[in-house]
């Protein structure tokens, strides 16, 4: 928030940039004694150390290639009016920008006392190849200095600096033991606002007046010289200083300065450390009249708060009174005149649509412009805040297609802005991750507060892939109702995917696949935005988005299908952190001018139970999400082959027992009297099993022998369902139906393989049934053919039907050769095909099955409303129903229960990536999302 009151003003950020380091070195320092008029006076170092003895040549080109010395070099002088013992004092150095610090590298221990006047010369590494000899050295070491750019300092104590001033901050006791310092080429720690030039093997750093200039700033203080190495032989220098008076060496703002921020500071560095007394200073407006202010800083550099703000335009005037200002020699000298100096708030403006520009990039970008406009988003403050506010013009231009907001990118500043601030800010026009932006040199400047901003409606579809680009950065109202369609990445990244009309189908579920499914595809393109939190962390506690406004948690969830009308947010297109969304347009709702959270009507209720389908026999498929009762055993490698390894599901006992008891409470609720189960541990049928301990678990809340599974290892010999890490599998009820015939596996190359370069598919298996009742027999095949989530040697077609579509196709074919040979014995034609295809309906494996006579029982019975599965906010169904042309009259009802494709995946039962509280709050011992495809369940009644 941007304080307003006199005592709680935000810092300025006007005055010189070599406050910071002057601040952070002047910190805790005792004021220095004033010196005789006719001595130099002490320098003011970062450290604090007072000394007349400074480094006034730095060479680090020794030995190399066209050196002019053989040796590296720092020499010394004493530019005052006395000795100055060297004892217990050390020459240090660090690199430019490394993370090394300065005790790192050993240091150049000296000795003696040094005279007034005196050279001292300190000889480092080096060699004798390239180069002449260095004059006789007075200290030796083996310091090797970079030869463009380092830290050199002098320090009163032989003990190593466990700093570099750089990424390592020297401490306040550490800076205090520092005499002098020099910063060359690109070092990130130096005297005053800028390094020493850059060096070479021919130049060296030369501090100017042959050692006697020194204001303590090494960019204005040294050249790239000559090197020309001098010791105590040679010609003394002795500095001869006038006692003269302080003059002003530099002002912020400076003069002539425009467009100076309202709530900005007044400073002004002297040249030497000066007193002020009473009125010495005045600051006058032409339109808001005199500021008093609060002064902090000195003895050198001196910042003036002002009480109240400037206003927009004026122009001001700081006068500083000679007589009010004085040097701090043993007989100070006041200024020799007073010093006045001008400044405006005027500034020339660019319409925020302007640096828009009708295109994807601003016109401006590069350049710096000043604008203004009403702050209707702000998210300040470091990562994984965004760092920076959305200003927007209250007016606009009146053009369609541009947009009238734009980003400001503050850093990892703390808030300087509040909503409905109207704002100034001069910065850097630039693209960042193709979003348009200002990176401010400066405070914004205030000019009101409180200003509403009435949002622009936005309707979707959109009308191409770039038309939100007029609206970027700007307060949208999203007037339709809208519908969830996605919500995968609601827990980890506070994201909610939104579409009119409907949730998208999937492309392929209701369209062929080719030109019709990419027509669907593009449609649903135009039809989706992301409604996001207000930053771009991850795993927030709370999630924000629920249903009724309130957070999400297991007992008030957000499922597919609810909507929201009405919402009001920031347009946004950023990148939120995770290659799934990337760089997208997003509405964020939360700190967003005049907008509440989303009110989500739960228009999709959690059925407690199936539908009823009827019958005197049910059946069902069920993908478990990887059921493995063992666990970090190894890691997959990659589809199926992987190896048999516990890598998958739950990663411990805990997170096992949360699995467990959602998937008993799913297969239960079904109450079916034959289960085909996908992605199940395979790891065999003994005790241990994954299969036998789901099945313990089962007659453990439904009775002992409710519930028994096949096992095809007896017919078919061990690792029938092959090597995979998971398979598929069947459960029953003993007391409802008998296993008949042959169990048989299809596991044959051609199957497995389904042509391509390896194994893909899981083996499927296939088992007769006889009802108890009745004695009548069907034949039920459960499969889990290959995923689209991984490549196969088959390129994707780009039809739709993504990667592997050919290995699945030719599976199927193969699966209905196979059953036409009569695998299970009994010669019955009533057979129903279950399991997780990865096909949606429409795809080519699908109709390969139904070319070969059998029914799509969840077509015949739900039609274009049936799915089981979201993928990416498309929704359609993997998980099948299809029946043989004689057993499809004696389904007596066929339901999809929506236990988990409509719920998001933070409710299910995984630990990681979730609080203390949300293991708690998010977490359920129901069936709802124990994965994430939904079960098929069907009657029969057969005759």
């Amino acid at each position: 928030m941007l304080m307003r009151l006199p005592a709680m003003r935000a810092m300025r950020s006007l005055s010189l940039a070599s406050l910071a380091l002057f601040a952070s070195a002047c910190a805790d320092r005792p004021l220095p004694t004033s010196p005789s008029p006719s001595e130099l006076s002490p320098r003011l170092l970062i450290g604090g150390f007072q000394s007349t003895v400074r480094i006034s040549q730095v060479y680090g080109g020794g030995n190399n290639t066209g050196a002019t010395y053989r040796n590296d070099f720092v020499e010394l002088f004493n530019a005052g009016s006395s000795a100055v013992s060297l004892a217990g004092w050390s020459v240090q150095y660090a690199s430019a920008t490394g993370t090394g610090n300065f005790s790192a590298n050993g240091v150049a221990v000296l000795s003696g006392s040094l005279q007034p006047g005196q050279y001292y010369l300190v000889s480092l590494s080096g060699g004798t190849t390239n180069g002449i000899a260095l004059p006789t050295a007075d200290a030796t070491g083996s310091l090797n200095l970079a030869g463009a750019a380092g830290k050199v300092v002098l320090v009163a104590s032989t003990t190593g600096l466990a700093c570099n001033g750089g990424s390592l901050a020297c401490s306040t006791a550490q800076t205090a033991l520092i005499v002098d310092l020099v910063g060359y080429g690109t070092a990130n720690y130096f005297e005053g606002t800028a390094a020493a030039p850059a060096l070479s093997n021919t130049l060296a750093a030369v501090r100017a007046g042959a050692g006697c200039t020194d204001a303590d700033q090494n960019g204005a203080d040294f050249a790239a010289a000559t090197p020309a190495p001098r010791n105590t032989a040679s010609t003394l220098n002795p500095c001869i200083t006038a006692n003269v008076p302080p003059a002003v060496a530099s002002t912020s703002p400076a003069t002539g300065a425009t467009a100076v921020a309202l709530n900005g500071n007044v400073s002004v560095t002297f040249s030497e450390p000066v007193t002020v007394t009473g009125s010495w200073f005045a600051i006058n407006c032409t339109v808001s009249g005199s500021h008093p202010a609060t002064v902090s800083g000195g003895p050198t550099t001196f910042i003036l708060d002002p009480v109240t703000d400037f206003v927009d335009p004026e122009t001001c005037t700081v006068t500083l009174t000679a007589a009010n200002v004085a040097d701090q020699a043993t007989s100070p000298v006041n200024m020799a005149a007073d010093y006045l100096w001008n400044f405006s708030t005027q500034v020339t403006l660019t319409r925020i649509s302007d640096i828009q520009g009708s295109g994807l990039t601003s016109p401006f970008a590069g350049q710096t412009l000043s604008t203004t406009g009403v702050v209707v988003g702000d998210y300040e403050g470091p990562s994984p805040e965004l760092r920076g506010f959305y200003l927007q013009d209250p007016t606009g231009d009146g053009n369609p297609a541009t947009s009238d907001a734009i980003f400001v990118f503050t850093g990892n500043a703390a808030s300087s802005v509040s909503l409905g601030d109207r704002v100034r800010v001069t910065g850097v026009v630039s693209e960042f991750q193709e979003q348009t932006q200002i990176t401010p040199s400066g405070s914004p400047a205030a000019l009101s507060s409180g200003v509403i901003i009435p949002p622009v409606d936005v309707t979707l579809p959109v009308a191409s892939a770039t038309a939100l680009e007029r609206y970027e950065g700007m307060l949208i109202r999203l007037p339709q109702t809208l519908y969830v369609t996605e919500h995968f990445q609601l827990g980890r990244f506070g994201e909610v995917v939104l579409s009119s009309s409907s949730r998208l189908p999937q492309p392929t579920n209701v369209a062929a696949p080719g030109g019709a499914a990419n027509a669907v595809q593009a449609q649903n393109d135009l039809n989706r935005i992301i409604l996001d939190d207000r930053d771009n962390g991850q795993n927030a506690d709370p999630i924000v988005f629920g249903r009724f406004g309130n957070p999400l948690s297991a007992s008030n969830t957000m499922r597919g299908g609810d909507h929201a009308t009405g919402i009001v947010g920031v347009l946004t297109y950023t990148w939120a952190g995770n290659a799934a969304s990337g760089n997208a347009y997003r509405v964020r709702p939360v700190n967003a001018l005049g907008a509440s959270l989303p009110n989500f009507v739960a228009a999709n209720p959690r059925p407690s139970a199936p539908a009823a389908v009827g019958g005197t026999l049910k059946v069902a498929a069920l993908n478990l999400l990887n059921y493995f009762n063992t666990f970090g055993n190894g890691a997959c490698n990659g589809g199926v082959g992987g190896g048999r390894t516990d890598c998958r599901g739950a990663d411990n006992a805990t997170e096992f027992s949360r699995q467990a008891v959602k998937t008993v409470a799913a297969i239960t609720g079904m109450n079916a009297d034959v289960v085909g189960i996908v992605e199940i541990e395979n790891d065999g049928y003994g005790s241990t099993s994954a299969i036998a301990d789901l099945v313990s678990r089962l007659n453990a809340a439904s009775g002992a022998g409710t519930y028994a599974f096949i096992n095809p290892d007896v017919a078919n010999g061990q690792d029938a369902l092959g090597s995979d890490a998971i398979k598929v599998g069947f459960l029953y009820k003993p007391g409802k139906v008998t296993p008949v015939g042959t169990t048989a596996a299809l596991n044959s190359v051609a199957f497995v393989n389904g042509g391509d370069s390896g194994p893909r598919n899981r083996p499927a298996l296939a088992q007769a049934f006889r009802q108890n009742s009745n004695s009548e027999v069907f034949v039920a095949v459960v499969n889990h053919l290959k995923s689209k989530g991984s490549a196969c040697t088959a390129p994707d077609a780009g039809d739709g039907q993504g990667n592997c579509s050919i290995v699945r196709t030719n599976a199927a074919n193969t699966l209905m050769a196979w059953l036409a040979t009569n695998p299970t014995g009994t010669g019955d034609p009533d057979v129903l095909i279950v399991g997780d295809l990865n096909a949606y309906a429409k795809e080519d494996p699908i109709s390969a099955i139904r070319n070969a006579g059998f029914i799509d029982l969840l077509a015949a019975s739900l039609g274009a409303s049936a799915y089981s599965y979201v993928f990416d906010g498309q929704w359609g169904y993997l998980d099948h129903a299809l029946g043989s042309a004689s057993i499809a009259p004696q389904v007596s009802g066929v339901t999809e229960w929506h236990i988990n494709a409509d719920e998001p995946t933070a409710l299910d039962y995984n630990t990681e990536s979730k609080s203390a509280g949300q293991l708690i709050s998010l977490y359920s011992p129901d069936p709802f999302r124990m994965s994430d495809h939904d079960p098929v369940l069907l009657g029969l009644n057969l005759n």
